[in-house]
């Protein structure tokens, strides 16, 4: 009896210590640490009920997200500053969005969007934009809140993430998983956003192709030194 015992808890043990792919290989992301990275809740009008989603601070009023995760929108409050979706430094509620003119829902296609923020910021320590590239990477990071059980996350954790290019489009990579509740999560590489996560299935969108028309939307220019230049901060 007791040799079943002892197997019964090394089994036990055993289970509470397997771990999913999100768990196992990414760190915690602290605070100020990816200052871009914002956590979006959307109020979903066609039902009423409340998505979550990611999306990356671009400029002084503009964040940067996936189509999938606001054509349905009617606010969607943009939570920066945020770690633990629990407290985040700073939340606004907008409304205002740009969809690509050529996403299309169904094939997935220029899965790309824009949010206006009400209201003008400038750089805290905890919250600044990012600039966008269109250049080739090899190796970059990844965060994400993912999924437990079934529901979004509440920690922010980064990973290592390998990027390339073949005849079926970026591929980005690496021990993580995505969930639906991270769409518009950024990729970036070498302090640049180069892609965005736009499928639950683990499917990405580079930014090159669409810088022109980010830069036509939203006045910000991605030039060398457009972004870090730009003061951020809430008024």
């Amino acid at each position: 009896m007791k040799g079943f015992a002892f197997v019964l808890l090394c089994v036990l043990v055993a289970v509470q210590g397997r771990h999913t792919g999100v768990e196992k290989a990414g760190s915690a992301a602290a605070l100020g640490e990816k200052p871009w990275f914002v956590h979006l809740r959307i109020a979903v009008s066609t039902s009423g009920l409340l998505n979550t989603c990611a999306g990356s601070l671009i400029g002084n009023r503009w964040v940067l997200t996936a189509a999938s995760c606001i054509s349905d929108a009617r606010f969607i409050w943009v939570r920066y500053g945020v770690v633990d979706v629990i407290r985040p430094s700073l939340v606004t509620e907008n409304s205002l969005t740009v969809i690509h003119p050529e996403y299309d829902p169904v094939s997935g296609k220029n899965n790309v969007a824009l949010i206006n923020i009400n209201r003008e910021v400038v750089s805290t320590e905890n919250i600044s934009p990012i600039s966008l590239s269109g250049v080739d990477a090899e190796s970059g990071s990844f965060c994400a809140f993912g999924a437990s059980d079934g529901k979004p996350g509440e920690q922010l954790n980064c990973y290592d993430a390998a990027i390339s290019q073949d005849e079926d489009g970026l591929s980005v990579s690496g021990d993580f998983e995505v969930s639906e509740f991270d769409l518009g999560a950024p990729v970036v590489s070498e302090g640049a956003q180069v892609a965005l996560l736009t499928g639950s299935a683990g499917s990405f969108t580079e930014v090159g192709s669409y810088i022109d028309w980010i830069q036509r939307s939203t006045g910000v220019s991605f030039n060398s030194e457009a972004v870090a230049a730009e003061a951020v901060h809430f008024v």
